[in-house]
């Protein structure tokens, strides 16, 4: 067992107090991430040294096998403002975009890369405060009635089109129009003089908070089209391929897929290939599930997902537990108390904030104290 200490990401829509008090960090600024893994963009770090390297060095040690990665990367994230919209993309996409990008010289690190490797990333958000998010795209039926109350059709020439007939390619056109780069002419001043009325009054307000920091973004609209969903602390969302979706305010545990493939959509000065996005979105309504755990005891609660890379788990400590064997790396961080972890005759103490890395050599474990923990495993 060995403490992890977090690579941190200054976004500008962070926070600039969540993660700094959950670490306690003083004078730190903005905080956007603290990421806990050993993906090779941001490495943490392990007895002084970057994560991803220590792992290289004995894989059988800490993965349980001879060579690979650490398959997830677990994050705190902590949103003032919102993030970007985006979709991330299968496992197959993403190998044949980056061999793609590759062949046509594309250098990593250039603004216009889509695929910066070959893996795909799926993710989950736990809410640790209450939690806004815009996930999946609404009932077509539903959008073309938002539309219309508000009376955004006369922006869209695809707008008729489609609600006459809301199906699947009639919403592909109309999305293409939204995701011109050339903010619509009228549009930003239609929004703002829109008054709250008896429906979808929360939808209107996040558009207006939208304008604000993107007053020349089409993609301020995405309330109105997107499912606007607000989790609790505890309460989890899981996002596969495909999903069009974007955090809006909070602070949350996420853990992903070691991937950093992102498609955007809008509400970002980066960049934005439309014609890829509408390749790799899914086009099809999509209602996320809200998933609120699974316990067997009362004191592990486990947050089933649909793929092998990682798996999230709450544990309320009240006196002692053992945690069983699993294969691979584990990650425990603490949210909250004080406990020890003890490994035969090893003991670590953690604190709030502190995490510390299980090394699959290192399998069964007894915690002792009172403390909330998060931890992170994989299936692979």
């Amino acid at each position: 067992m060995n403490y992890i200490l977090p690579a941190l990401q200054r976004y500008d829509w962070g926070s600039y107090t969540f993660i700094q008090n959950f670490l306690n960090l003083e004078d730190a600024g903005t905080i956007a991430e603290a990421w806990y893994s050993a993906h090779p963009k941001l490495p943490s770090l392990v007895n002084g040294k970057c994560f991803n390297r220590v792992i290289a060095e004995d894989p059988e040690y800490w993965l349980g096998k001879k060579d690979g990665e650490l398959p997830y990367l677990l994050k705190i994230l902590a949103a003032r403002e919102s993030l970007s919209i985006q979709v991330h993309p299968s496992k197959k996409q993403a190998e044949a975009g980056f061999d793609r990008e590759n062949a046509q010289g594309i250098p990593l690190d250039a603004p216009n890369r889509n695929y910066r490797d070959r893996n795909h990333k799926p993710e989950m958000m736990l809410a640790l405060t209450q939690f806004h998010a815009l996930c999946g795209i609404r009932e077509y039926n539903e959008i073309a009635r938002i539309f219309a109350y508000f009376a955004l059709g006369s922006f869209f020439e695809s707008f008729a089109g489609f609600a006459q007939n809301p199906n699947a390619e009639r919403f592909a056109l109309l999305y293409r129009e939204i995701l011109s780069r050339e903010p619509l002419t009228g549009l930003a001043e239609h929004i703002d003089k829109l008054s709250e009325k008896e429906l979808w009054q929360d939808e209107l307000s996040w558009c207006k908070k939208l304008l604000k920091l993107y007053p020349r973004d089409n993609s301020i609209l995405s309330p109105l089209f997107l499912n606007l969903i607000c989790l609790r602390p505890n309460e989890a969302i899981f996002l596969e391929a495909g999903i069009v979706h974007a955090y809006l305010e909070g602070s949350g545990i996420e853990i992903m897929a070691s991937g950093d493939n992102v498609l955007r959509a809008g509400l970002s000065p980066k960049h934005i290939d439309v014609e890829e996005l509408l390749l790799v979105m899914r086009n099809e309504p999509y209602q996320a599930r809200i998933i609120t755990g699974e316990t067997k005891d009362g004191k592990l609660l486990n947050y089933p997902v649909p793929v092998d890379d990682f798996r999230l788990s709450l544990l309320q400590l009240s006196s002692s537990y053992t945690l069983s064997a699993l294969p691979g790396a584990r990650i425990l961080l603490n949210l909250a108390g004080d406990c020890q972890i003890t490994h035969q005759t090893e003991t670590l103490k953690l604190k709030k904030g502190e995490a510390v890395i299980i090394p699959s050599a290192q399998q069964d474990l007894y915690l002792e104290g009172k403390a909330v923990l998060v931890m992170a495993s994989s299936r692979l």
